[in-house]
């Protein structure tokens, strides 16, 4: 197969990376290097990248919702805001922005309540997994 033969030449070609890589370190010791005669200094800690936003409130209606990516987030409530895996758990394909607190699966019908994530009917077996969000100045973000 032609995926095959990529896929072996790219995990040999990792595996000869790493090999050179160890046989490097194991170098004449007599000879310092750059490394070892800079003066130590303690690691800063980097600061984490702030979370994208997914969007803005005011985007999301009371009853309804989006679907922003793979995320499903949610209004069951005025000023309730839940997020959702947008993969029905039927088949993985994507759920329809929710209509009168459902959100519904075009592949097979399979249902959900926006509240909960909680399966309706349909084929799925269990309900839309919940993801973690913050609600900050307007905007949504991933936890």
């Amino acid at each position: 197969m032609r995926w095959c033969a990529g896929r072996r030449a790219l995990l040999a070609g990792a595996g000869a990376a790493g090999v050179a890589g160890l046989l490097a370190a194991c170098g004449d010791d007599a000879a310092p290097s750059e490394a070892a005669a800079a003066p130590a200094t303690s690691p800063t800690p980097a600061d984490p990248a702030p979370a994208a936003s997914l969007a803005s409130t005011a985007d999301i209606p009371v009853g309804g919702g989006t679907v922003v990516g793979d995320v499903l987030l949610v209004q069951p409530v005025a000023g309730t805001f839940k997020a959702y895996d947008a993969a029905c758990p039927h088949k993985g394909v994507k759920v329809s922005a929710p209509k009168d607190g459902v959100a519904t699966c075009p592949a097979h019908n399979s249902t959900f309540a926006i509240a909960d994530g909680a399966r309706m009917s349909g084929p799925a077996t269990s309900g839309l997994k919940e993801i973690s969000i913050k609600v900050e100045a307007g905007r949504i973000t991933q936890a």
